[in-house]
């Protein structure tokens, strides 16, 4: 199988509306799920949200929006954001919104100083005081920072900090020098499992650390080079990139703190984990069955090494949820038809996705297109298309997989956003930065 453009998540996604394309749109009852399974681009912070949000929170149950540029808001005009945003949630019936922001650490914390939050190090300073003091407290305090100033503020799932294990000779080392939290995979599982306790702990704001499988031995950055795969060409080499993740699903299985708990998927490829090179986001043996297959039983995922010879992986045992990495810098999109984007996005679903991060414009076109997938509306050609891109054995086969994948995701969803509660009950008055005061000192000692 060919291996497909790709790219990844930091640049911004296209404003443009969509074209029109020949597919018979979705009408009768729709499923009320499917909409959870999306998180949108939001750009801006103003007090009362933004109408198309609204709307489609009220006609779609949108499940989740990302927040790229706070500008110069305030933290109480981005609480109120939240707010209203939760109020038409109740309003509708439905779900309320998981708001998400890359707040992971100095480079691309979102939410900084001049909004009323604390300024956090860069990862590779954790990763220095981890190793210069033995312990991960720096990373438990980095978290607990992090967490009671987001939730705070209603802002209930951070993306990272990232799980990447620095490599200085892979196409992604200036992207990583300062953002991992370091070349020693003790060092980051360490991090990143003190990390995963203190979300935990503190409840109300879901972890999603990246990019899994891994980045940081990658061939190049997927923001800009097309085709990206991974340069861990050995069970050792794969394994320590997997260690992060590993450690951190154990700890917070055995805790039973899961449900505050994901990983978002690259859009590289993995050759010893999938010998078809299919994307991350779009390989069930990645995203299935190597991350919810047990973790005591010893996988054969069809993966092959330099050698071309059959590897084997633990499964990772993840309960938590898993999140795409953006589609709208993903290379495989860029020359896409919106037929074509879409018939993507439901192949990422299908190979067991929870949630996809999507262009707010396209969020209608995916959204129909799952609805008339589920309800048996899709055209007879377009089936066939999808059938043949997902590689399944007819029509029935994928529409039946495609059911059980929504009862699936939707369970893991509902599970986190339970377990979250609503914003309503834990948003604070003032800064955000007062609710971590106790904190803050000795977070400031430790990465000095």
């Amino acid at each position: 199988m060919a291996i497909v453009p790709i790219a990844a998540c930091s640049g911004d996604p296209s404003q443009e509306g969509e074209e029109q394309d020949a597919t018979a749109s979705f009408s009768g009852t729709p499923n009320e799920d499917i909409g959870q399974f999306f998180m949108v681009d939001h750009f801006g912070i103003v007090a009362d949200g933004y109408g198309d949000v609204h709307e489609m929170i009220r006609k779609k149950n949108l499940g989740a929006v990302i927040l790229w540029n706070p500008t110069e808001a305030s933290a109480e005009t981005a609480r109120k954001m939240v707010l209203s945003y939760a109020t038409t949630s109740h309003k509708s019936e439905h779900a309320e919104l998981f708001v998400a922001a890359d707040q992971e650490e100095r480079g691309t914390q979102r939410f900084k100083s001049r909004h009323g939050f604390t300024d956090l190090v860069d990862a590779a300073a954790l990763g220095r005081a981890v190793a210069r003091q033995g312990d991960a407290r720096v990373c438990e305090l980095h978290a607990r920072i992090t967490s009671r100033e987001m939730a705070a503020t209603g802002l209930n799932m951070t993306l990272g900090t990232v799980s990447d294990v620095y490599s200085g000779d892979s196409g992604t080392r200036g992207m990583f020098r300062s953002r991992s939290i370091g070349p020693d995979s003790n060092v980051v599982a360490s991090c990143i499992r003190a990390m995963t306790n203190a979300y935990g702990s503190e409840g109300h704001v879901v972890f999603i650390t990246k990019h899994f499988p891994g980045l940081g031995n990658a061939s190049g950055n997927t923001d800009v080079d097309l085709t990206v795969h991974t340069f861990s060409n050995t069970k050792e080499k794969l394994e320590l990139e997997l260690a992060p993740y590993r450690s951190a699903t154990a700890s917070v299985n055995s805790h039973g703190t899961w449900p505050y708990f994901g990983a978002m998927v690259s859009h590289a490829s993995y050759k010893i984990l999938d010998s078809t090179e299919s994307p991350a986001t779009l390989s069930r043996v990645i995203v299935e069955d190597l991350v919810r297959g047990s973790a005591s039983t010893e996988l054969h995922l069809g993966g092959v090494d330099q050698n071309h010879q059959e590897v084997t992986f633990k499964g990772m045992d993840l309960k938590g949820l898993t999140v795409s990495d953006a589609f709208w810098t993903w290379g495989a999109t860029r020359s896409l038809s919106v037929i074509e984007k879409r018939r993507l996005m439901a192949r990422s679903f299908l190979a067991g996705m929870d949630i996809l991060m999507i262009a707010k414009a396209d969020f209608a076109g995916a959204w129909d297109y799952f609805q008339t997938i589920y309800a048996n509306q899709l055209p007879a050609a377009e089936q066939a298309a999808l059938v043949n891109a997902a590689h399944e054995r007819d029509w029935a086969t994928l529409q039946v997989k495609f059911k059980a994948r929504v009862a699936e995701s939707s369970e893991r969803v509902r599970a986190a956003k339970t377990t979250v509660g609503s914003p309503a009950d834990y948003v604070q008055e003032g800064e955000p930065r007062a609710s971590s005061t106790d904190l803050v000192a000795e977070y400031h000692r430790l990465t000095q």
